[in-house]
């Protein structure tokens, strides 16, 4: 007699577990409006990121909001969503459990990249991500990390993402030994902590101190759209830094001509084998003609493009990227010397070849 209520009993009970597996639908994403990033003075910092991102049960807390993995699914979205459209290779991990049944053991998962960097598909399979579960495998994360890094030669930054709480520091820092061997001075590394675990400073300072540079911030720091592109720009992009050639039109040109003599192709190209050898550090190189104060302002001005225009030409020639290259001139308006004379004069006829790159990673 006993055994229908206890056939409705275990209904009612195996319902109820499948439905706190299933838990609740993912909230909307919070509104977030990104602060475009003026990319005019700046060359990308790394060639390659990676964003490790912590789907462990731990994260199913609350915190910041909502629990810890919507706040920290949503910073990740954001972040995306402020990178500027530059030529990154790009990468997704997790660890944890982010499908299935929410308990168990934890495991890492590259869900994107490493492959050339696009907003809308990093956004699609950070999407995918439905729950947060497991156990915090995080040095698994890191590995994943590392063998999706593989192929990459350049330098590198790799985000983590997560609570820090309940790491096992000792396997962590085993693995982030193994990416700094991988990358050496190329990589940074860059921890975001969601919530307030208070042991997550020592493990956080530790991984950050591996790389050649890196910070650690917190979620909240980071939460405004000011401040994530502030975020992004500090850790994604670097003010590019002129070098400045001016050579004499002397050296160049004939008197009044704008044809390169064969002593003025000799010069450019020391230049030009110069700037090779800085390879895809380069990003924007500006080449100015100048002329002195000798002649009408509007044919002066002429003859200053002219002469710029012919040592761009000539650059290209030698196999320097035309789409870095601008060609300007300012006729007499720059000088750099007393025109009243004639040793001022062969000053001011000069090309001023400025040559942009990034700053080395630090």
């Amino acid at each position: 007699m006993f055994k229908q209520p206890f056939s409705t009993l275990l209904a009612i009970l195996s319902i109820g577990l499948l439905a706190g597996c299933a838990g609740k639908p993912p909230a909307a994403p919070a509104s977030f409006q990104p602060t475009a990033i003026d990319i005019t003075p700046y060359a990308p910092k790394v060639d390659s990121f990676v964003v490790i991102l912590d789907v462990s049960s731990s994260m199913k807390d609350s915190g910041q909001g909502g629990t810890k993995f919507l706040a920290a699914k949503n910073l990740v979205a954001n972040f995306n969503k402020t990178v500027p459209p530059l030529n990154y290779s790009a990468g997704l991990v997790t660890f944890g459990k982010s499908s299935g049944w929410s308990f168990g053991k934890g495991k890492a998962s590259v869900i994107y990249g490493v492959t050339p960097y696009k907003s809308a598909d990093f956004a699609s399979s950070l999407n995918s991500i439905e729950k947060a579960g497991g156990t915090t495998p995080m040095n698994k994360g890191v590995k994943d990390a590392t063998g999706a890094l593989s192929g990459q030669s350049g330098a590198v930054a790799v985000i983590i993402v997560s609570d820090f709480w309940e790491i096992n520091s000792v396997s962590v820092m085993s693995a982030v030994k193994e990416l700094k061997a991988q990358h050496g001075d190329n990589l940074c590394l860059h921890t975001v902590q969601v919530g307030n675990a208070k042991n997550a400073a020592a493990v956080t300072a530790s991984i950050t101190g591996v790389g050649n540079c890196g910070n650690s911030v917190n979620a909240s720091d980071i939460s405004s759209s000011s401040a994530m592109a502030n975020y992004v720009t500090e850790i994604l992009l670097a003010p590019i830094q002129y070098e400045k050639h001016s050579v004499s039109a002397t050296a160049l040109f004939e008197f009044d001509k704008s044809v390169l003599h064969e002593q003025g192709k000799v010069e450019l190209h020391t230049l030009d084998e110069y700037i090779k050898t800085k390879g895809v550090k380069v990003v924007d190189i500006n080449v100015i003609g100048h002329t002195d104060s000798v002649g009408s302002e509007e044919y002066n001005q002429g003859l200053s493009e002219r002469r710029a225009n012919a040592v761009k030409e000539y650059m290209v020639s030698e196999g320097i990227d035309a789409g870095i290259i601008d060609a300007s001139g300012e006729g007499e308006r720059n000088p750099v010397a007393d025109n009243s004379t004639s040793e001022g004069q062969a000053l001011n006829r000069r090309v001023d070849i400025h040559v942009g790159g990034s700053q080395p990673i630090k």
